[in-house]
This record gives C-alpha cells, sequence and structure tokens, in this order.
C-alpha cells in the first residue's frame, strides 16, 4: 500500500478529471510500481487516477481493449468505459475496458 499512498500523495485522486482512463490523446499517466502481488514485483506500469480511483494499466490491449486492476477505497462508480470489473479484495479490483461499449461483462462491486 506504500506506493499507493506515496503516487496518490504526489499526483492527487483526479489527475484525470474526464474521459476514458488511458485514452491516447495526450491524457497523462504516471508510472507506478510495487503493487502488492508477486507475479507484479518489480514492474512499473502506466497508472491514472479518476474520481477517487487509482486505475492501473496492467494489459494493454489492442486500441481501446484495455484491463489491469484498480485501488477504489470508497466504492466509487467506475468510468463509463470500464465495462466489466470484479473485486479482488482489499477495495482492489480487476478491471476490463472493451473496444466495443455493446458487450455486457460482469460488473460486481465488493
Amino acid at each position: 500500500m506504500a506506493a499507493v499512498q506515496s503516487f496518490v500523495s504526489t499526483n492527487g485522486w483526479n489527475m484525470q478529471p474526464n474521459g476514458p482512463p488511458f485514452e491516447s490523446d495526450g491524457r497523462v499517466s504516471k508510472n507506478i510500481g510495487g503493487l502488492p502481488w508477486r507475479r507484479l514485483d518489480g514492474q512499473q506500469f502506466p497508472a491514472v487516477t479518476q474520481s477517487g480511483i487509482l486505475y492501473i494499466l496492467t494489459a494493454p490491449g489492442w486500441h481501446h481493449d484495455l484491463a489491469g486492476v484498480a485501488f477504489n477505497p470508497q466504492t466509487n462508480k467506475f468510468a463509463p468505459t470500464i465495462r466489466g470489473f470484479k473485486p479482488i479484495g482489499g477495495h482492489w479490483y480487476c478491471w476490463f475496458q472493451p473496444e466495443f461499449q455493446s458487450h455486457t461483462f460482469t460488473q460486481q462491486y465488493e
């Protein structure tokens, strides 16, 4: 959690005020490391905060197909383009932003 606290204290909870996280139109993301899973240990990932949620891009896809993990401490509503999410514990979620918004995926809050 030290990495999350450091990231938020440096960048705040609303780096990107609106729009889909991780769009390629000049939106700013910063790298974050120190995530609490062995599989991701020692790696840096693009991250952005929006509306009190920390989004971390762990699986860049084709065009707008993106996936990652998110820290959502207040169980805030996810961005509308995040069409799939499920809790993995401790206010952490896996999320998915599909290319085509017409597809439906599991949307489960903690």
